[in-house]
């Protein structure tokens, strides 16, 4: 819910508005009541990343977000200290962890403690707090409020702006692994932050709604309204009655139902008026065929067995037959409802959005893609499994919670991986399996409650459950270590097209000018044009006039060229960021060192081969030129504004090194200038130069 990928576009089409945003953000996440659970230094961060986007002013976006902070710090203590005169017994801040280390840290670091406390997470809230229930003067604390807004602003915001070019570079280049830790890594450390605030905040939470409620209860207006309308009063009170299950406990679980069927309802519209999702469900398709490797498949195929129906089957009967047997019958109801209800839904939608699978999966599929049924039963099922776990007290909230968003995250980037499902059809099916837990969950609280104590079967039948749940599990187990299946067969073959006139593909609007982000926004235009015989001369070609081939970008082969970056040093074979053009990503890429030797400035050139050629056979490979001339905020390279003069190196070096190049320039696009992913600037004259090779000349080095 909280993704940088929702949380930028939707603060970016707010336009001047998200400058309020971003302020009730701070504020929100400086208010104790809001700030356990919202995640507003994530919002503030995002801003940052604007701000380096050049979507919102920097400075302006400092003044809301210190202002929102400081009246966030503001209402903080004046709730305490008006607590601590009118309801001092009901008021008890002390059952937080929370507030007791806000309050440590107020009394080790005094005031100070409001400007260090703005950045320590759940603690933020809580400092004010601490403050008013120590006595602190108002105008003291006045003051120190303001200091410590004002730099949770700086810090907040600067540490967007440094992130936002590494963010998109990383968006751009990463390589499978790559994005597979990080998305990993991401994911587990958002639920250990939010499962930790709620954890340390939820009892002091509690006591302050406890104490506001009492006080509108105690209210003579309330009183009256209520006398009025006893039937109402009484089905409110019911909702939040936590002494049985069909009160508050149900109350959660229709409002965390219901929130799940509006993100679902959400997801659909997105697809069906095509927004930009679909753009990068094609073009992450092809980027990750791009990179597929023996090794990478394999523990994909591994990874997505967990998802199968086989596994997923025998480990449901194993777990429902011990439960049955034991005496946990409305737990074993409740994993049938949400097993059996989640596969019945994933099959109707299939066959109401007849969604075609990827052309480029590795396994052949014959049912619809959207959704992924393998993302939505590995929330649905092994959700529902992690419940039980917590339900019979094998692993705490906590450890269920992060061991089911693994699975289902490790399941699902399997499914993308594999291309058997684009990127959306996993998400969606992440909000169908997680309808039907909490379904389950309803129905076995439900039925745990009027079942009361259950009785259990002998040891004997116990015993024979174990050997079948245990030959189940094995059974489980053996799938996923041996998991085949028929492999698809890719047809590569495109039609050919003969030209014979290059320029008109420009002016007849046959190619698109413009290379793209993965999301389909428009970069540098490309620039060049080279007829060859085939991929091997250009490479030769190249070589000879010094280029270096490019390594595919990937986890090792990144960290290297990271490492050669910071310090300054040479890396001749340095991936390049991955660009796309026609949804496809660039095939090679070339680079030559400068004569400073070092991998902050380099020429680099990326080449896409087309299904077009000439009368006489020759193949055109199409090409866009840039030249990195240093480093943004030490991340990523930034590339020289004047694109032509890197288009223009590499054409006059191919022909002092290939003597049977022919040169020659059309216009391709107007004079333009513009910005590239990064957001650094560019300019041209929109020229493109037309280059015909045949091959390095003879006695070449």
């Amino acid at each position: 819910m909280f993704s940088l990928d929702q949380i930028l576009p939707s603060l970016e089409s707010f336009g001047i508005w998200s400058y309020w945003l971003i302020g009730l953000a701070a504020f929100l996440e400086g208010l104790f009541v809001t700030g356990i659970v919202f995640p507003g230094s994530l919002i503030v961060d995002a801003g940052g990343i604007l701000a380096q986007r050049g979507v919102v002013d920097f400075f302006d976006l400092l003044w809301f977000v210190a202002i929102g902070s400081a009246l966030g710090g503001e209402a903080s203590f004046w709730i305490g200290r008006l607590a601590m005169q009118r309801d001092p017994g009901r008021f008890d801040p002390e059952k937080s962890a929370v507030f007791r280390r806000a309050s440590a840290l107020f009394a080790r670091r005094g005031p100070m403690a409001l400007v260090f406390g703005s950045f320590a997470g759940p603690v933020s809230g809580f400092v004010p707090l601490a403050a008013a229930f120590s006595g602190m003067r108002y105008r003291h604390f006045a003051p120190w409020n303001l200091l410590g807004s004002a730099t949770y602003a700086m810090g907040h915001v600067t540490l967007g702006y440094f992130l936002g070019g590494a963010l998109s570079h990383l968006g751009a280049s990463a390589s499978r692994d790559l994005v597979l830790i990080v998305a990993i890594s991401a994911t587990l450390a958002l639920v250990w932050f939010l499962v930790v605030r709620l954890r340390r905040g939820l009892p002091f939470l509690w006591s302050v709604m406890q104490s506001i409620g009492g006080a509108i209860a105690a209210n003579p207006e309330v009183q009256s309204w209520s006398a009025r309308h006893p039937k109402t009063m009484f089905l409110i009170a019911n909702r939040f009655d936590h002494s049985r299950f069909g009160g508050l406990r149900l109350t959660v679980l229709s409002a965390l139902m219901a929130y799940v069927l509006f993100l679902y309802v959400g997801s659909v519209l997105d697809l069906v008026l095509h927004g930009p999702i679909d753009e990068v469900d094609v073009r992450l398709a092809s980027l990750i065929h791009a990179f597929w490797d023996t090794r990478g498949l394999r523990i994909a195929a591994h990874l997505t067995a967990l998802g199968d129906w086989r596994t997923v089957t025998a480990l449901f009967l194993g777990v429902a037959a011990m439960l049955m047997v034991y005496g946990r019958w409305p737990l074993a109801l409740g994993m049938g409802i949400a097993v059996i209800g989640n596969v019945t839904l994933v099959a109707l939608l299939k066959s109401i959005f007849d969604r075609p699978r990827p052309e480029l999966a590795y396994f052949t599929e014959t049912s619809g893609s959207l959704p992924s049924g393998h993302a939505a039963i590995s929330v649905a099922f092994y959700g529902y499994l992690c419940f039980v776990g917590w339900r019979l007290r094998f692993v705490r909230p906590f450890q269920a919670a992060l061991l089911d968003c693994a699975i289902a995250l490790l399941v699902g980037s399997s499914r993308v991986y594999l291309i058997e499902h684009y990127l959306s059809d996993v998400l969606n099916g992440y909000l169908v399996g997680a309808f039907w837990p909490l379904v389950g969950i309803t129905v076995a609280e439900w039925q745990s409650e009027r079942a009361g104590n259950t009785v259990a079967f002998g040891p004997i039948v116990r015993s024979m459950a174990a050997v079948v749940g245990l030959m189940l599990s094995f059974s489980a187990i053996w799938t996923v270590m041996t998991y085949e299946k028929a492999l698809n067969i890719v047809q590569t073959v495109e039609e050919i097209r003969i030209v014979s006139d290059i320029p008109a593909l420009w002016t007849d609007d046959l190619i698109r000018p413009m290379t793209e982000t993965i999301a389909g926004e428009p970069q540098e235009p490309i620039n060049l044009v080279i007829v060859a015989p085939d991929l091997e001369t250009l490479t030769a070609s190249m070589t000879n006039a010094g280029w270096i081939v490019a390594q595919p970008p990937g986890f090792s082969s990144l960290g290297r060229a990271a490492i050669a970056a910071w310090t300054n040093q040479p890396d001749p074979n340095a991936p390049v960021t991955t660009y796309f053009w026609q949804g496809q990503p660039n095939a090679i890429a070339f680079q030559m060192p400068t004569a400073d030797a070092t991998l902050r400035k380099r020429h680099h050139v990326r080449f896409w081969p087309s299904a077009m050629e000439t009368a006489d056979g020759a193949k055109l490979f199409f090409g866009a030129a840039s030249f990195d001339d240093g480093l943004d905020w030490g991340v990523t390279h930034h590339i020289n504004p004047d694109i032509d003069a890197e288009r223009d190196f590499l054409a006059k070096g191919l022909l002092e090194a290939d003597g049977t190049a022919v040169q020659s320039s059309f216009q391709g696009v107007p004079a333009q200038q513009g910005t590239n992913f990064n957001g650094d600037p560019w300019f041209t004259d929109g020229a493109v130069d037309l280059l015909i090779l045949s091959g390095p000349k003879k006695g070449a080095p």
